[in-house]
């Protein structure tokens, strides 16, 4: 993949990612491609280099959002659409759940706790 393709590609997911409520489909691979980009940057200017890492990250905080939302939707009796969510993204969903299910167990306990001891 050349950096001019993988520019592109990251603009059209930067752009689906912020149209849209769901996670969008993108590339298997896409993290890693992002990774090896890294290694192939010393052939492009510094500045393009930072705007491939603004827009990676981007997209990055957009998934990230969506994955948290997804997890909160879950929680809250909903059934999340997945389908397009990435291996490496699958454990921040299902710890954000975990630390949800947790943090809602114990805050039900406590609350049931206060509320056994009115009269």
């Amino acid at each position: 993949m050349t950096v001019d393709t993988l520019y592109k590609d990251l603009r059209k997911i930067q752009l689906m990612e912020e149209k849209t409520k769901l996670l969008t489909k993108i590339n298997r691979g896409f993290y890693s491609d992002i990774s090896a980009l890294q290694w192939e940057t010393v052939e492009i200017p510094n500045e393009e280099v930072q705007n491939f890492k603004m827009i990676a990250t981007q997209i990055y905080l957009l998934r990230e959002k969506k994955i948290i939302l997804a997890a909160l939707s879950k929680i809250r009796g909903g059934k999340p659409d997945l389908k397009n969510i990435l291996d490496e993204e699958k454990n921040l969903f299902d710890s954000a759940l975990d630390m949800l299910m947790k943090s809602r167990k114990s805050s039900i306990i406590d609350i049931k706790k206060s509320l056994a001891k009115k009269p």
